[in-house]
């Protein structure tokens, strides 16, 4: 008996968390696709970093000519489905684009420039001054 309510909680509190992803993975592909940029969700992940704090990564195809539009729209989108009541420690957007070989740029941002970003302290020229290429 004792042994089933330990497993039920341990399936309530993890999958809890899944849930949530599933929602924020669900926003942030919402808000993608109004800018028309397509994403699905094994582009998409959360991860723990050294500290144990959630970091968002997500990977998005471009043209080859709108790989700076396309890496913006993807932390635009990250932002906005923080909506949804998940905040990552930090956000990963790769944007692959198809030059020659293939061109895979990564870029990460601090969430304070991002929340900057969305509420318009900053504007997109200064948020991408602030991204830092990997």
């Amino acid at each position: 008996m004792r042994k089933t309510i330990v497993l039920a909680a341990v399936f309530l509190l993890t999958s809890q968390a899944l849930f949530a992803n599933q929602k924020y993975f669900k926003e942030v592909k919402k808000a993608a696709k109004k800018y028309r940029v397509e994403t699905s969700f094994e582009n998409m992940k959360i991860v723990k970093d050294e500290k144990g704090k959630d970091v968002f990564y997500i990977t998005i195809a471009s043209n080859r000519n709108n790989f700076e539009m396309v890496m913006l729209v993807g932390y635009i989108a990250a932002g906005q489905a923080m909506k949804s009541g998940f905040e990552p420690s930090s956000v990963f957007v790769t944007v692959d684009v198809p030059l020659g070989d293939g061109l895979r740029l990564i870029t990460t941002a601090a969430i304070e420039d991002l929340k900057q970003l969305l509420s318009g302290k900053i504007d997109t020229v200064q948020f991408v001054r602030k991204v830092k290429y990997i």
